[in-house]
């Protein structure tokens, strides 16, 4: 057996987080929720992950406790990782090459430990489908919804059933 099935329940959150991003466009569509319109993805992905369980969620209460956790632990892992990729480099450029690579690291291992809190957390609500609790995402992050991310979330929460 190569490992859990669609429906089976052992799957973690972490492992669906994975296989999620893995799908071809998924990644470019995360990157631009997250910089063109502020969303935070571990909060996404955890409402795709929810729903693919039949468990919902409350929204609010979950954006906050992402909001804060994200800037508690992946912003200034981010921030200091995007600068060095910015910044002309006068030192080696396979060591500066190594540290983005280990901050890169250290913020993925942040957004594993942020989708576990989330889902051990006992913020319940009532089961949604995907595209249903993206939208309740949405409106928690008090972002407004317009046709390219209407799309953008179909796309992801069409991924997220593939999964």
């Amino acid at each position: 057996m190569s490992g859990p099935s669609k429906h089976d329940p052992s799957l973690t959150i972490w492992d669906f987080a994975l296989a999620f991003y893995a799908q071809d466009g998924v990644e470019a569509d995360c990157l631009s929720a997250q910089d063109r319109y502020g969303l935070d993805v571990t909060y996404l992905i955890f409402a795709l992950y929810r729903a693919r369980l039949g468990q919902g969620f409350e929204a609010t209460d979950t954006q906050r406790l992402a909001q804060k956790l994200t800037r508690q632990l992946v912003t200034p892992l981010r921030q200091r990782r995007r600068a060095l990729k910015a910044e002309p480099q006068t030192e080696p450029h396979t060591l500066v090459a190594e540290t983005r690579f280990q901050l890169l690291a250290a913020e993925l291992a942040s957004e594993q430990t942020i989708l576990q809190i989330l889902h051990l957390s006992e913020i319940k609500g009532q089961p949604l489908s995907g595209y249903d609790g993206l939208i309740q995402c949405l409106r928690a992050a008090h972002v407004p919804l317009d046709a390219a991310l209407d799309a953008l979330l179909k796309r992801l929460a069409h991924a997220g059933q593939s999964v």
